[in-house]
């Protein structure tokens, strides 16, 4: 008995030795207790009774056991085997993330049941998942949901699983294609169980640079990123990590090099690269994005702003998860695209625009694809944000680093609590109070974030004005005593902003929303069954896959010499219970002058490219005006306008 408690000492104290990134800024995970509120809440709701909850609707192999136990071949030929554990991997990253936030029993046994058989089914060297399966890439998606159930129980049984897992690859085979995203898994492992082979083997397989794609030459060097959508954003966050384990500038060079080259050449205006399924990059507005990578990119600048504390990133988080996030699904989380356009006028099962698979279902609103992946990963990207909403800092600060309505309760030193609220319509509108509930009082440094888009913020204590001390762009500090119902108040300007494409076109943002023209729709359910779906079908009647056309003009271009500047309008407060990415339901909108073009849709049944030089002859003279709305609330859209000669 003695010796095995001595053992357990010694094991929760190794795991204890590097428990965070040692040169991050910020830590998340179990240190802040997370509750979703207000909209963000009953969006993670529709998720849980939408697709979430309800696997049958997307089919194979969301349908299966996952990965608590075989899954099998749904045809003979269709699929590699490692895609139905990488698809089911993202799947049950989200649905058991999800299930903590919203307390589901349901939902956190069935992440938990896969678990449970992942470390019961280890090989005798101690290696984990489908032993047929030859890549280590299903276990490097499958790693987050080990990360997330440790993050809530502080099991010590995964990081010693994990670290068995890993033990059994050479540097070589880490070096393999996708496997060298095991980088992250291993990294958070030597965190936890100081296993500097772990850490050696990382740092040499990235160095080494023979897995092919975002390399350690290309991320340094100035040249256009050429590669796979998801395998960019999935590599891209490699070099941070290495900077926020080992303290090396040259690997944060690295990081924040490739991503500025992802930036300039790739990125559209909802907040994602182009990527249709490789990099397509940004000269044609068109050209669209997986919704595998609107999760895959924040997930890697979640990151970042974790390591290195940069409010840039953060506000990249926002702009993606708050437009390009709901704009590729359905309002009810019953369906999603797995290609999402800024522009798309038309979304049936034959409009696809992209070259890649021109003319098919990928742009069409359906809970089932043609490739999986995407149905799995978009299950993600909010309860990813909503984890990394609230962080700490190692000194003891606590950081409100994403907006939007929630609470965080925080371990104080003396072993008292403090729990924050945040009271938000955010992002559609700038006022934030933060409200503390503690016993007596703590000194506590609490930090805000001043988005880089906001010139105008003012904070406020206990209705008070408070001093900000910095400008715009960065995290401020507020230090004091505080006390149980003491309040901050933050006012962020938002301002409708107009931003020119050069020869292309203009967007509207107002904060981290940008605007669109929500196109009048009809929409009917489509019953067609195409081949390209491998026999898979929605096995619930409440699921349906869409087919929506346009029912009203979309062919404007905007009056940019117009006198009369973007209006902002508020239509409705927002109401308990109402949820504001439903077009009806939106507190704000932008209005804009317009006026009709001669634009139609490319052979009856694609999105039209912008006019040439995104300049276009009106039809008349008659000026329309347009109420945009958050692009979120939209299914077909116009964000990027042409403007008139």
């Amino acid at each position: 008995m003695k010796k095995l408690v001595v053992s357990l000492l010694l094991t929760l104290l190794c795991l204890q030795v590097g428990a965070q990134a040692p040169h991050a800024v910020f830590q998340g995970g179990m240190h802040v207790d997370i509750e979703p509120q207000g909209w963000i809440k009953e969006f993670l709701r529709r998720q849980q009774s939408g697709l979430t909850g309800h696997p049958e609707a997307l089919s194979y192999p969301y349908d299966s056991s996952l990965w608590a136990g075989e899954i099998r071949r749904n045809t003979d030929s269709y699929g590699s085997d490692w895609w139905r554990y990488e698809q089911t991997a993202y799947y049950s990253d989200g649905l058991l993330r999800l299930g903590y936030l919203l307390r589901d029993p349901d939902l956190i046994e069935k992440g938990e049941a896969g678990i449970r058989y992942t470390l019961e089914n280890a090989s005798e060297t101690g290696k984990l998942g489908n032993p047929r399966i030859e890549t280590m890439w299903p276990m490097c998606v499958y790693f987050r949901v080990m990360q997330a159930y440790y993050e809530r129980t502080g099991d010590p049984e995964i990081p010693r699983a994990l670290e068995k897992h890993y033990l059994n690859f050479s540097k070589e085979e880490v070096e393999q294609w996708r496997n060298i995203v095991s980088i992250e898994g291993m990294l958070w492992t030597f965190g936890k169980t100081a296993n500097r082979k772990l850490l050696e083997t990382a740092r040499q397989a990235y160095d080494d640079g023979k897995f092919g794609d975002l390399t350690p030459e290309l991320a340094a060097n100035d040249e256009r990123l050429s590669m796979h959508g998801v395998t960019c954003m999935e590599e891209l966050k490699l070099p941070m990590l290495l900077y926020a384990y080992t303290g090396e500038h040259r690997y944060l060079e690295l990081a924040v090099n490739a991503e500025r080259k992802l930036t300039r050449d790739h990125m559209l205006p909802d907040g994602v690269p182009a990527s249709a399924e490789a990099l397509v990059g940004n000269e044609n507005i068109i050209n669209s994005h997986e919704t595998c990578d609107i999760t895959d990119y924040t997930w890697t600048l979640e990151q970042f702003l974790l390591t290195t504390g940069d409010v840039a990133w953060a506000d990249k988080i926002e702009k993606a998860v708050f437009n390009a996030g709901p704009g590729a699904v359905t309002k009810d989380f019953r369906a999603l695209q797995y290609f999402s356009s800024v522009n798309q006028v038309i979304a049936t099962g034959r409009s696809n625009h992209n070259a890649f698979f021109h003319g098919s279902t990928w742009m069409a609103y359906r809970p089932t694809h043609e490739t999986e992946c995407c149905s799995g990963n978009v299950h993600r990207f909010m309860p990813n944000y909503v984890t990394y909403m609230w962080l700490r800092r190692k000194d003891g600060a606590i950081a409100a680093a994403l907006y939007g309505p929630s609470c965080g309760t925080f371990d104080l030193p003396d072993g008292k609590t403090c729990r924050i609220e945040q009271h938000t319509e955010y992002p559609f509108e700038g006022e934030i109070e933060f409200r503390f509930f503690l016993d007596g009082k703590a000194e506590i440094p609490f930090l805000l974030r001043i988005p880089d888009w906001c010139d105008d913020a003012q904070i406020s204590v206990n209705g008070k004005p408070w001093k900000l001390p910095a400008t715009h762009g960065t995290f401020v500090t507020i230090r004091r005593n505080f006390r149980n119902g003491d309040r901050i108040r933050l006012s962020l300007a938002m301002k409708p902003h107009l931003t020119s494409i050069p020869g292309q076109g203009v967007y509207l943002q107002r904060g981290p929303l940008v605007f669109s023209y929500a196109v009048p729709q009809h929409k009917t359910e489509d019953q067609t069954v195409y081949a390209n779906m491998n026999g898979k079908t929605p096995a619930n009647p409440a699921f349906k896959c869409w087919s929506i056309e346009p029912a009203g003009a979309w062919n404007y271009a905007l009056c940019t010499d117009s006198p009369m500047l973007p209006e902002v309008i508020h239509p409705q407060e927002a109401k308990p219970g109402s949820y504001p990415f439903e077009a009806e339901q939106t507190p704000v909108k932008i209005r804009v002058p317009a006026k009709k073009i001669r634009w139609e849709l490319e052979e009856e049944r694609y999105t039209p490219r912008l006019p040439e030089g995104g300049v276009a002859q009106p039809i008349s003279d008659t000026v329309e005006y347009l109420d945009l709305i958050p692009y979120g609330c939209t299914e077909l859209r116009l964000t990027v306008f042409p403007v008139t000669e």
